[in-house]
């Protein structure tokens, strides 16, 4: 089974709480985009119109390998352009609300299967009803670890504990697959420059002004004042995002944790893999299992949680025991550009206004059947979560 073959196979609409008003403080886009995720189609924009990336507000990241529509704003002193392809800002009105994650209600997805073997299409019929009833646990997908290549290999992580020199080492030489190998080989050589600290050579091999501002601060001395200032050359988004990914990554262990503790005797969970982790789902859950985890709520950890059930709690202390952290050493003595914040997020969800098609033949896989999804998920929710769900213990 494949997805996002075509841009088109993986549609995704933002459904936004906005009042518009003629004089409003701030103008609204809808802003359409195949090709380009989110935060790469607003540093183009924001170049292309002579404003501040963070004087665009948007309300969550959405996809590369996708139709995506989504809404932005940007003060009303403000215009916004842009001619590139596959790149289109549609002038909507004003409104005294900027948007943010706060705007969101929901997402609407549409979702082409595609190369479907003729002999799963009973199977994932099957897990398609079970969906509808029971939902599917609400992890953080894949594409929240872009910044990552392995489980240890998280620059928050290295943050917290006060490893600032390790985490700009991974700032550096961390290698995706999505890389060219021109790229995949220069990190490879600052990898190895790395060991001598040889920061004048890693410079020379620097592509940003951000990697050589950094080299730079080394070339001063390597005190933690100095790898502190370093960090913090890093712009405050992609500070953000590497954060976000480990706190995604705590909260999916802390997931994880807990679905294995209520429903561990299952004969219907089973695992799908991931890029850093392998995400545990059910088929079905017993009626009083069900009813507790649809109303539990999980926290991102930070040095400060919301209250919680105690059994969340001890998820919490048993995950980050095993990463070696404390919750305290959230509070980030040092960096001061970014923070852990801490927000409740529903442990399973159940998609709304859920429907499919009948499987039809797939006009780009001969011999393979596709099928067409369409769902709405709360915030924050991934539609790739869903599809991961419809394997089943055979097939994943």
């Amino acid at each position: 089974m494949k997805i996002k073959v075509t841009p088109d196979d993986f549609v995704v609409r933002e459904k936004v709480a906005l009042r518009f008003a003629p004089s409003g403080r701030y103008r609204i886009y809808l802003l359409e985009k195949r090709y380009w995720n989110t935060i790469d189609a607003l540093k183009v924009i924001a170049r292309a119109s002579g404003v501040r990336l963070s004087q665009i507000g948007y309300g969550g990241r959405k996809d590369r390998y996708a139709y995506t529509a989504q809404h932005i704003s940007v003060p009303r002193e403000c215009v916004l352009r842009s001619r590139e392809a596959n790149l289109t800002l549609t002038f909507l009105g004003f409104s005294d609300d900027f948007i943010s994650a706060r705007s969101l209600e929901a997402n609407e997805f549409e979702v082409t299967l595609r190369s479907v073997d003729p002999s799963d299409v009973q199977d994932i019929q099957t897990r398609l009803s079970e969906i509808s009833e029971w939902g599917f646990p609400n992890y953080f997908d894949d594409q929240r670890f872009g910044s990552v290549s392995e489980p240890g290999g998280f620059f928050a992580e290295k943050v917290v504990v006060g490893h600032y020199k390790g985490a700009l080492k991974l700032y550096f030489t961390t290698i995706h697959p999505g890389q060219t190998s021109a790229e995949k080989q220069r990190r490879r050589a600052i990898a190895t420059l790395w060991s001598s600290r040889d920061w004048k050579g890693i410079e020379k091999l620097s592509r940003t002004a951000v990697e050589k501002a950094i080299c730079r601060t080394l070339c001063e001395g390597a005190s933690r004042s100095h790898l502190v200032r370093a960090i913090e050359i890093i712009p405050r988004e992609e500070l953000s995002m590497f954060f976000a990914a480990y706190q995604s990554f705590l909260w999916n262990k802390t997931l994880e944790r807990i679905l294995t503790s209520y429903a561990g005797h299952l004969d219907s969970l089973f695992s799908v893999r991931g890029k850093i982790m392998d995400y545990r789902f059910y088929r079905v859950l017993p009626q009083e299992v069900f009813h507790r985890l649809v109303r539990l709520e999980i926290p991102t950890v930070s040095r400060k949680m919301p209250p919680t059930e105690r059994e969340v709690e001890e998820a919490i202390r048993q995950v980050l025991e095993e990463r070696g952290v404390r919750p305290a050493q959230f509070g980030l003595r040092d960096v001061r550009k970014v923070h852990f914040q801490s927000f409740l997020r529903s442990a399973i969800v159940i998609p709304g206004d859920f429907q499919w098609g009948p499987f039809v033949d797939d006009d780009l896989y001969p011999g393979r059947m596709k099928l067409r999804v369409k769902f709405v998920l709360p915030p924050g929710s991934f539609g790739t979560m869903l599809v991961k769900a419809l394997n089943t213990p055979n097939r994943s």
